[in-house]
């Protein structure tokens, strides 16, 4: 069952990564621009660090898409075969980075970027 929690680990990483990305890219066009941007104001594509972002964000949000999905069938998989004694920790870490990600994708920030 060891593999079984790497891979619960592993499949969490574009969550990780798409939360990561997209805040970095939020945060950085706030103290570029000196306030948090809002919906349009201003639009997203017209900073110049768009496209260094925009790759990235795109990668791991598509990847987690898909893996998150795969991260929920692998860990009822995990506490179906555990479920006499269930080691919690890599359920608990991976649920909080996939909610995290939910989060922030119907949060304001995922509004402002896909605008």
């Amino acid at each position: 069952m060891k593999y079984l929690k790497r891979i619960i680990y592993l499949v969490t990483i574009p969550a990780i990564g798409f939360s990561i990305t997209l805040l970095t890219f939020y945060f950085h066009a706030g103290i570029v621009l000196g306030k948090l941007p809002k919906y349009n104001q201003p639009d997203p594509k017209t900073l110049e660090f768009y496209e260094n972002y925009e790759m990235l964000i795109s990668f791991f949000g598509n990847l987690w898409v898909i893996t998150a999905l795969l991260w929920l069938l692998l860990a009822l998989i995990y506490l179906f075969k555990n479920r006499k004694n269930i080691f919690w920790k890599p359920i608990v870490i991976s649920a909080f980075a996939q909610g995290l990600a939910i989060a922030i994708l119907f949060s304001e920030i995922t509004e402002w970027f896909a605008d």
